[in-house]
């Protein structure tokens, strides 16, 4: 445990503006530049380490008026976000990665269950999984986050993963870890490609007089879509629904064919089901 609870005198070191309460009975002073005036009773509500440090007789206060100080290692970012948390005021918005990683490392560290539960949509974030879905992972499987490593896992990029592996930031990631990662992408991967494949040269297009050159490139383009890597299952059908609805209006000549739109639609929302059925098949 990094923290340790006296009664030093206040160094020079700044006050929150948010969290410097004229009634708080306790300062948390994060990483010896900052100071937090809270409450014991909060605390202890949501920390059974709190709860079970200030059950511990402490020894006088070096001056009258002088608050308990428990000094903590923790970035003030990390504790600012806790305290937003656990207070009666709208939570914080964590929209940095390593903000999300420092607060939930603090979180279990001070077994605050609520704050990780408030704060596990966070690994839904799509600009965290576009951004670094091998950490977002690491983070998960650091803090036995099972449901929240199988989310990412099922909407990251295979070449992506491989491509950050040689990174130096991945808190509790252990070799087994990465391994069942890369070996769930790379399954999953393999049988969507020909799944896509063996569908997508049998499509049709029941009551439509269009072009047939022009429907079989719309086939590639539309299949071409589906395939990006980096979007995650919502977004491809997004993409490629709005790309199909694009080129179901040329349709060869220049007129918008309804029976073109609704099959590639259809097409499409079958295509997600079996993308949504593979995720599952080859998760552990």
């Amino acid at each position: 445990m990094s923290s340790e609870l006296n009664t030093a005198a206040t160094a020079t070191v700044q006050m929150s503006t948010d969290f410097c309460a004229d009634d708080a009975d306790v300062v948390i002073r994060a990483a010896g530049t900052l100071d937090f005036r809270v409450h014991k009773c909060i605390l202890s509500l949501v920390s059974p380490i709190f709860k079970d440090m200030f059950t511990i007789p402490q020894p006088p206060a070096d001056s009258p008026g002088t608050l308990p100080q428990i000094n903590v290692q923790d970035s003030p970012e990390a504790w600012e976000n806790i305290l937003r948390t656990i207070y009666p005021m709208p939570n914080p918005t964590v929209d940095r990665l390593d903000d999300l990683e420092s607060l939930l490392l603090v979180a279990g560290k001070y077994e605050m269950e609520f704050v990780i539960d408030i704060h596990k949509k966070g690994f839904e974030n799509r600009e965290f999984i576009q951004e670094d879905p091998l950490r977002l992972y690491a983070i998960a499987c650091g803090g036995g986050l099972e449901d929240q490593a199988k989310y990412v896992a099922r909407n990251a990029e295979l070449l992506k993963v491989v491509r950050l592996s040689q990174g130096d930031r991945l808190n509790g990631f252990t070799l087994g870890s990465y391994c069942r990662l890369v070996t769930y992408l790379v399954e999953r991967d393999h049988e969507w490609y020909q799944d896509l494949g063996d569908n997508t040269h049998s499509l049709s297009y029941p009551g439509c007089r269009c072009d047939d050159v022009h429907k079989r490139a719309l086939a590639k383009e539309i299949m071409d879509n589906l395939k990006i890597w980096h979007l995650q299952t919502e977004e491809i059908y997004l993409e490629a629904l709005k790309n199909s609805r694009r080129l179901a209006s040329a349709c060869g000549t220049g007129r918008k064919c309804v029976f073109l739109a609704e099959n590639l639609k259809s097409f499409i929302e079958g295509m997600m089901e079996d993308r949504e059925t593979i995720c599952d098949k080859f998760m552990w």
